[in-house]
C-alpha cells in the first residue's frame, strides 16, 4: 500500500514528465513543420546537403582534383557535436537520488505553474481513456442489446411452456379449483402405470418383480415406539411415500439407505386434527448385528441396491413418488395460505395426494430446460466467436451467470402470475423452475457479498500483469535495437593469419 507521502511525491513527478513530454512533442511538431515548409534548411546541415545535392547534380563534371580538400566525415562530426550536446544536458539534470528527484519536479512545477496535485487521470488522452474504459472490471460485466435479447426472449419462451405444456398435474373436479385443466403431458405420462392388469411389458414386468423382492422397512405404516406397536398418525396406503424421508428421490439415499441398515421408518407423522407433521424414527424390526468391515460394505452395497430397486418399483404407481424435497417441507409448520389457511407442511401433503409427483416435477423440468438450452447456446457460441477456443466457465462467471438467473427469474415472476390466474392453485407451483433460480440467486448473493471486490483486484492485476510484459518486451526490443546500431564492436582474441 502507498503511503499518502509517496504518492504525492509520485504524483508531482509524473505531473512534471507528463509536462516535459507535451513540451518535447510540441518542439519536435515545430522542427518537422519548419523543415517541411523551407527548402533549405538553416546551419551546418543545411549547408552539408546543399552543397552534396550541388555535388549530385555536377558529379559527372568532377575529377579527383576538385575533392581533394572535401572531407566526407565532416558530416559525421556534426551529428556527433549534436549529440554530445544533449547528452550533456542530460547529465546537467541528473539526479542523484530520489529525494533529489522529487525536490527538482517540485523546482519545475513551481516555475512553470504546474499544479503538483493534479489528478492522474490529467496525464491521460482520449485513447487512454478509451482502453481503460474498455478493460475495466464493469465492462467485462456489461450486458449489449443482443444480451438482453436473448435472455428475455429465453425467459418468456419458458414462460410459454410452463403456461400452456406444464400447466397443472390432473384437470380439477368440483370443488375449490373446479375445472381447471391439467397437463397433457403429465397425464400422457401417467398413462402409463405398473398396476396389474392395466399395464403389461417388460418394464411392469421387471417393476412388479423389484416390489415384491426389494422391501424396505419405510415402507411401513406402523413401528415399534416405546416398546409398543403402533400406527404412524395420519400415514396411510396414498400418504405413507410422502411422509416417509426415504422414499425422497434425492434424500432416500441417505434416510432410506440408514433406514434399510437399521431397520427403521424415518420421517414425519400427521395430526387430522392439528393439522401439525412431527419428525418421527420408528422401530420396524430388529437392526442387523455387529459385523467385520468387509461384511458391512456388503451390506451398504446391497442396501444402496434395494432402495435403488425399491424406487423404480414405486415410481410409476397410481400416486408415485413425491418430488424432491417435498417430504421434507412437511416439516415446515407455519404459514397461513389459501382459504382454508394450510400451512407449508399441510400445502405439501394437499399437493402430492392431488397429483403433484415425481412425474410432474419431471415434466415441469421443460421450463428450467428451455433457458438452459437456448440461453447457454447463445452463451457459447457467443464466447467462442469473440474468444476464440479457450475455456468456457459459465457458473464462474458473473456476467454469464447474472444472465442465466435474469432469465430463469423471469420465468419464475410468470409462473407466480400463473399461479395467480390459478386463483391461486399451489399445483400451478413450478418447483423445478423455482429451484433453478435459487441455484442461480444463492451463488449471486454471495458473489455480491463477498467475491465482487476480490474477482475486481483479480482483473485489474491480470491487466497489470499483461502491461508490464508487454513494457518488458518493448523495453527489451529497444535495447537488442540501440546495440545493433550504436554499440562498438569488439573483437576478442587475435585474429589468424592469413594463409599463403
Amino acid at each position: 500500500m502507498l503511503s499518502d507521502s509517496f504518492e504525492a511525491d509520485l504524483r508531482t513527478s509524473l505531473q512534471v514528465q507528463a509536462d516535459l513530454l507535451r513540451r518535447i512533442e510540441r518542439t519536435t511538431e515545430g522542427i518537422e513543420r519548419d523543415f517541411a515548409e523551407s527548402r533549405v534548411a538553416p546551419g551546418e546541415i543545411s549547408a552539408m546537403e546543399e552543397a552534396l545535392a550541388e555535388l549530385e547534380t555536377e558529379a559527372e563534371f568532377l575529377d579527383a582534383e576538385d575533392l581533394a580538400d572535401f572531407d566526407p566525415e565532416e558530416i559525421h562530426r556534426i551529428y556527433e557535436r549534436h549529440r554530445a550536446a544533449v547528452s550533456s544536458e542530460l547529465v546537467r539534470i541528473g539526479y542523484r537520488n530520489w529525494d533529489d528527484f522529487v525536490r527538482q519536479t517540485r523546482t519545475f512545477a513551481v516555475g512553470h505553474g504546474l499544479d503538483p496535485l493534479a489528478p492522474f487521470d490529467t496525464f491521460l488522452d482520449e485513447q487512454d481513456f478509451k482502453r481503460l474504459k474498455k478493460e475495466s472490471y464493469a465492462a467485462s460485466l456489461r450486458w449489449d442489446r443482443l444480451d438482453y435479447f436473448f435472455v428475455y426472449s429465453s425467459g418468456m419462451l419458458a414462460a410459454l411452456t410452463d403456461f400452456l405444456l406444464v400447466r397443472i398435474p390432473k384437470t380439477m373436479g368440483p370443488g375449490e379449483y373446479a375445472g381447471q385443466k391439467g397437463s397433457p403431458l403429465t397425464e400422457w405420462v401417467k398413462r402409463y402405470n405398473t398396476n396389474p392388469g392395466e399395464s403389461e411389458g417388460w418394464f411392469a414386468d421387471w417393476a412388479r418383480k423389484l416390489e415384491e423382492t426389494c422391501k424396505t422397512p419405510y415402507d411401513a405404516q406402523d413401528a415399534v415406539f416405546d416398546e409398543e406397536l403402533t400406527c404412524i398418525p395420519g400415514m396411510g396406503g396414498r400418504s405413507h411415500r410422502v411422509q416417509s424421508l426415504g422414499h425422497d428421490p434425492i434424500l432416500g439415499f441417505v434416510f432410506g439407505v440408514l433406514d434399510i441398515l437399521r431397520g427403521t421408518v424415518t420421517g414425519f407423522s400427521y395430526d387430522h386434527l392439528t393439522g401439525a407433521h412431527n419428525p418421527f424414527q420408528g422401530q420396524v424390526y430388529s437392526p442387523l448385528p455387529a459385523a467385520d468391515m468387509g461384511e458391512r460394505m456388503e451390506r451398504l452395497i446391497e442396501a444402496i441396491l434395494t432402495h435403488i430397486g425399491h424406487l423404480i418399483s414405486d415410481v410409476a404407481t397410481p400416486a408415485g413418488l413425491p418430488a424432491p424435497f417435498m417430504t421434507l417441507l412437511q416439516g415446515i409448520n407455519i404459514g397461513s395460505f389459501g382459504k382454508k389457511g394450510r400451512t407449508v407442511g399441510q400445502l405439501a401433503r394437499w399437493m402430492y395426494l392431488n397429483g403433484y409427483d415425481l412425474r410432474h416435477f419431471v415434466v415441469s423440468g421443460i421450463t428450467p430446460l428451455v433457458i438452459e438450452i437456448v440461453l447457454r447456446a447463445y452463451i457459447m457460441l457467443r464466447h467462442y466467436s469473440e474468444q476464440g477456443e479457450t475455456k468456457l466457465l459459465v457458473a464462474r462467471s458473473p456476467k454469464y451467470r447474472s444472465m442465466l438467473l435474469s432469465a430463469h427469474g423471469v420465468a419464475a415472476a410468470a409462473n407466480a402470475g400463473k399461479v395467480a390466474l390459478y386463483q391461486g392453485n399451489p399445483l400451478a407451483i413450478n418447483q423445478a423452475e423455482w429451484m433453478a433460480f435459487l441455484r442461480y440467486l444463492l451463488p449471486h448473493m454471495k458473489y455480491w457479498l463477498f467475491d465482487r471486490h476480490r474477482l475486481k483486484l483479480k482483473h485489474m492485476d491480470r491487466i497489470n500483469e499483461t502491461g508490464w510484459e508487454e513494457l518488458t518486451f518493448n523495453s527489451g526490443r529497444i535495447l537488442e535495437r540501440v546495440a545493433a546500431d550504436d554499440w562498438e564492436v569488439v573483437q576478442l582474441g587475435r585474429p589468424k593469419a592469413a594463409s599463403v
